[in-house]
């Protein structure tokens, strides 16, 4: 493992860190995000290094025990809160998010940025549309640190890499709206992981994956608008998408036609 980033070891470090912590919820944990990504993946075949300097955990809020407290937890492990909901700071400054689905937030409020987990504290997660195909498409594994002398073995479900592909989907998406005022939160890399997804993952899994999100109203929704993103922008080797993914691959002319014809394959076997 030494020629993984030194921010990946430290991200998985502090992910160890936040899960022996949240030991007494494991079971409603999901790992998204790109260490989530990077387990199905490995390096695939670019070669740009796998990188990632932080850790997202999905909370399935159905069946959320009331203790331990979340935020007391985290806390008497060395965590604290940072500026937004869910975003809690190692002694390390590596972050862990924790992300609540919008019908699980306890909250209709279309301005609420953090969910109502209560008893939990009220800045424990974060509101995240996108995530709902991971509570129901996710397999349990043993995470495992990058460092040999870090012996620890956790087991933690992780989202599956259709819910994956559409979890990046959808931040892509609500980003694209967003580029105009905010143009520094369209993240390249977030294309490029989704080029991972696509290169790595046969696409009849791909689809299988797709489809089964059928079973759930809410994941089903947010599946079909990432399939709808990708015909309108995915597509292409012009489309936003590929062209976001060739940017974070420099040099590598291949990147954005790849994008597009696996793209195409998919929503074809769709």
């Amino acid at each position: 493992m030494n020629d993984l980033a030194p921010e990946y070891v430290a991200a998985r470090r502090v992910l160890l860190d936040a899960l022996a912590a949240l030991e007494g919820h494991l079971d409603n944990l999901i790992l998204v995000g790109a260490q989530a990504v990077y387990h199905h993946t490995g390096a695939a075949e670019l070669n740009v290094p796998l990188m990632t300097t932080d850790a997202d955990l999905a909370i399935n809020a159905t069946g959320l025990a009331d203790v331990p407290e979340i935020g007391e937890v985290l806390r008497a492990a060395g965590f604290t809160h940072g500026p937004n909901p869910g975003h809690w700071i190692a002694a390390s400054d590596v972050a862990v998010d924790l992300m609540v689905v919008p019908h699980q937030a306890g909250t209709t409020r279309a301005s609420a940025r953090a969910a109502r987990l209560h008893p939990h504290d009220k800045r424990t997660a974060r509101i995240a549309r996108g995530l709902e195909p991971a509570l129901l498409d996710n397999e349990r594994v043993t995470i495992t640190a990058f460092e040999t002398t870090d012996t620890r073995r956790v087991g933690l479900r992780v989202a599956g890499p259709a819910a994956l592909l559409t979890a990046k989907a959808i931040k892509i998406a609500e980003r694209l709206e967003q580029a105009d005022q905010q143009p520094d939160r369209l993240k390249e890399k977030d294309a490029l992981d989704m080029f991972r997804v696509l290169q790595a993952v046969e696409t009849a899994d791909l689809v299988s994956g797709l489809k089964a999100h059928s079973a759930d109203e809410h994941a089903a929704a947010v599946t079909n608008e990432a399939l709808d993103l990708l015909r309108a922008q995915g597509s292409s080797a012009q489309g936003r998408i590929p062209v976001l993914a060739a940017s974070a691959a420099p040099g590598d002319p291949t990147v954005a036609p790849a994008f597009a014809a696996l793209v195409s394959q998919l929503l074809a076997a769709m």
